[in-house]
């Protein structure tokens, strides 16, 4: 054991970094011009994309905070209803039906629901009977139209 000890003391350091510089560039003009160019080119393309990523964040945040807006104006509706829909068959077919379209308009989908009459009276009749605010079932208005 005492041989590759001594293997070890009798490595040598390693040498000393050295730094070069070239002092003369042998590159042609047009080189010279090009390397320029890709390097302006490369700074813009940063640029560039600073910019786009700050504005999909931006549109993103808006679309955020617009999706949470709409879903909070709905969660006390849809909760009254939802909480009935397992002792009536008439809520929980109104239920199916509005359900599916509050969702998409939260979701930025659509702005508007057009139904047809007959579907428009059932749906307002039915969440009319039920104990919950009335601006609720007003904003539900203003989404699901009649043609």
């Amino acid at each position: 054991m005492d041989t590759t000890v001594n293997d070890f003391e009798n490595i040598r350091s390693p040498d000393e970094v050295k730094r070069e510089q070239i002092l003369e560039d042998n590159r042609s003009e047009f080189d010279k011009q090009m390397d320029e160019a890709l390097y302006l080119s490369l700074q813009e393309l940063k640029e560039q994309q600073e910019v786009h990523k700050l504005y999909e964040d931006e549109v993103l945040n808006e679309y955020l905070c617009e999706t949470k807006k709409r879903k909070e104006k709905f969660r006390e509706l849809l909760f009254d209803v939802n909480k009935l829909t397992k002792f009536d068959k008439d809520i929980k077919e109104i239920y199916e039906i509005i359900e599916p379209i509050i969702d998409t308009y939260c979701g930025q989908f659509i702005t508007f629901c057009d139904l047809d009459q007959e579907t428009y009276d059932r749906i307002f009749r039915v969440l009319g009977t039920i104990r919950t605010n009335k601006n609720n079932i007003e904003i539900l208005r203003l989404l699901i139209t009649k043609n």
